[in-house]
This record gives C-alpha cells, sequence and structure tokens, in this order.
C-alpha cells in the first residue's frame, strides 16, 4: 500500500474514504477544524462522520487525535470530554505552547482521561510541530528548557 495519505476537510468525507480505498492507500486524514464542543449541530455531524468512517472502513476510525489550544486553559478539560464521547479521541495534540504559561493543563488532561499526547506545538509552522517526550515537557514547565 502507498505511504502517501488521502487528505479531506470535514465537507468531503465519505468521498476522501472512497479515493483512499481507490488508490490502495493505507491513511485518510480527515480534518474537522473550527468544531467547537458548545455547537451541537457541529458536534452531531462530528459523530455522523466517525459512524460514515467504522462503516466504510473496518475497524475506522483508527486513530482520532484531538488538537488543543494550549492558551484556552481549563476549558481544555471539557474539550477533551466532550470530544471524547462523540468522537472517540485516542490521542492528543496541544499546540501554542510558546504563547502561554496554561499548558501545565496538559498534565492534567493526561491524568484524568489516560490519553497519549503524541505531538506539541510551539510556534506558527509546522516544522514547530514536535512529537511529544514527558521528560522534555517537564522541564520546559519547570523553566529548565534543554
Amino acid at each position: 500500500m502507498s505511504s502517501a495519505p488521502v487528505y479531506t476537510s470535514t465537507t468531503r468525507p465519505l468521498d476522501a474514504l472512497a479515493a483512499g480505498k481507490a488508490r490502495n492507500r493505507d491513511v485518510v486524514l480527515v480534518d474537522t477544524a473550527g468544531r467547537l464542543h458548545t455547537r451541537v449541530n457541529l458536534m452531531t455531524e462530528l459523530d455522523k462522520i466517525r459512524r460514515i468512517a467504522a462503516r466504510e472502513v473496518d475497524g475506522a476510525p483508527h486513530e482520532v487525535l484531538l488538537v488543543l489550544d494550549a492558551t484556552v486553559g481549563q476549558n481544555a478539560l471539557s474539550q477533551v470530554e466532550i470530544f471524547g464521547k462523540i468522537a472517540g479521541v485516542t490521542g492528543l495534540v496541544m499546540t501554542k505552547l510558546d504563547g502561554t504559561a496554561r499548558g501545565g493543563i496538559l498534565v492534567a488532561i493526561a491524568e484524568k482521561f489516560g490519553l497519549p499526547v503524541h505531538f506539541v506545538g510551539v510556534g506558527e509552522s509546522v516544522d514547530d510541530l514536535a512529537p511529544f517526550t514527558a521528560q522534555d515537557f517537564a522541564r520546559a514547565v519547570v523553566g529548565l528548557g534543554d
């Protein structure tokens, strides 16, 4: 199978799954950016996307990563809880850690929900997204840096 993923926004997830199958791809990424856990209609649509994926591909979705904005602080707890119930979140990515002192919420989230943290973002570009390592994160939180 090809390693290049098929990518889509939420506007055409079924088309992306069909394209992935037709192209014999291992990975289909569905970007659901912009969803607020407080918007019932958007969360209902997210549930539908998850159900379509499960119907079209055995065992799908295989991974559901929730991207959190570190600047939201304690609000991230309710986001993880609600997205977890609707989408079945399996892991986390936290962005904007360079712009806030609220990044410590990641510790509370990981503890409460038992979810692995896959990546952290510390800048504005894709190159600023790095694999998460607990030791590096802990050093940064207490101000020890590299």
